[in-house]
């Protein structure tokens, strides 16, 4: 586990009824959020949030149940922690690839709808809007703390969002979305894992 990782688990764990929830998985099956909410008589927005933390994490596993919802579980009733203290900065690289592969596939998924004209305006928002999120990758986030990771993903939402609003003017949200939608997938797909433990998701979708 990297140290980002470790952090991000302390934190979800010293939340009030975290340790409890991890608790009500403890017998290894398959359980909705609505089942850990009943049991422990908390609202069920409260078990589905720490649930979904806990898998983007790791800690426990998900599958789809259907279309809406997920079934946990926790693999083992003992958690333990292996900290890797020696590269913070390796995971930070590969999640400026996460996000590299994003955009590349984003922009060829536009060239091969065929609309020029939106492909130049994305290009030119990309390079000209967001200056700051260039700066960020090359100088800023090379130090790999917590804060730049954060700071990433802000920066990263903001340009998501600013190209999002250019592909929906111009091919209808229905079209733009089914787009961000493919490439999110091929993001996920080359980097599966790191995805969901890091939360990379997050800035991309909605």
């Amino acid at each position: 586990m990297d140290q980002q990782t470790f952090r991000q688990a302390i934190l979800l764990l010293s939340g009030e009824h975290s340790v409890s929830i991890l608790r009500a998985l403890r017998d290894g099956n398959w359980h909705l959020s609505s089942e850990v909410a009943r049991s422990l008589d908390v609202h069920i927005t409260t078990a589905s949030k720490f649930l979904q933390r806990f898998a983007e994490l790791g800690l426990v596993d998900r599958r789809p149940h259907d279309a809406r919802t997920f079934e946990y579980r926790l693999r083992s009733p003992q958690l333990r922690f292996e900290v890797n203290l020696e590269d913070e900065a390796g995971p930070l690289r590969e999640v400026i690839d996460f996000y590299v592969a994003y955009f590349h596939s984003l922009f060829e998924r536009i060239r091969y709808v065929g609309t020029p004209a939106i492909e130049i305006e994305m290009e030119h928002r990309l390079t000209t809007n967001h200056q700051e999120l260039r700066k960020a990758v090359f100088d800023q986030m090379v130090d790999g703390t917590e804060a730049g990771l954060d700071r990433l993903r802000e920066l990263v939402a903001a340009v998501h969002r600013d190209l999002w609003n250019v592909c929906a003017q111009g091919l209808g949200a229905t079209s733009a979305k089914e787009v961000f939608q493919a490439a999110l997938r091929d993001a996920i797909a080359a980097h599966p894992d790191l995805a969901f433990r890091c939360g990379l998701t997050r800035p991309l979708e909605g």
